[in-house]
């Protein structure tokens, strides 16, 4: 496996992050309904959840809902591909994260800054997302300058 080579990753969508969504909202829910403040702390929670899904707060309004494919290069460059064509989205600009089965990249391009999820069960290649988690682990691509080998 080449370490130069371009990850090449799926993006989700809105649709794949309906399920994680909805069971951070049964937990929180349940978390209020076992609280000294049941009724309060529901009502909240609920209002709260349906604020952030139909407002901007969660920003799941901004998510794509077509099919994508990240592309990104060992110098920080993420391209996104489509069946309408490709589009330069930006670089890195190290305010990424990760966990063992999600990732989330910030791109900044000029003034506009985006945010792309992606999981790692979509993956078709699961060593494109070991690189990725290992380059966001070690801020690779960072704001210091640092460029990814």
């Amino acid at each position: 496996m080449s370490v130069n080579r371009p990850l090449r990753l799926t993006v989700a969508s809105r649709t794949d992050l309906f399920l994680p969504v909805g069971l951070l909202y049964l937990l929180v829910v349940s978390a209020a309904l076992i609280s000294p403040h049941p009724v309060i702390l529901t009502v909240l929670s609920v209002a709260a959840f349906t604020a952030g899904w139909l407002g901007p707060i969660l920003g799941f309004n901004k998510t794509n809902n077509e099919k994508l494919t990240s592309v990104i290069f060992a110098d920080g460059r993420v391209r996104l591909e489509s069946v309408r064509g490709c589009l330069d989205a930006g670089i890195l600009n190290g305010q990424q994260w990760c966990t063992r089965h999600l990732a989330v990249l910030r791109i900044a391009n000029g003034d506009t800054r985006g945010n792309l999820v992606i999981m790692s069960f979509q993956q078709q290649d699961a060593g494109d997302f070991r690189r990725l988690s290992v380059w966001l682990r070690q801020d690779l691509c960072g704001n210091s300058g640092t460029r990814l080998r």
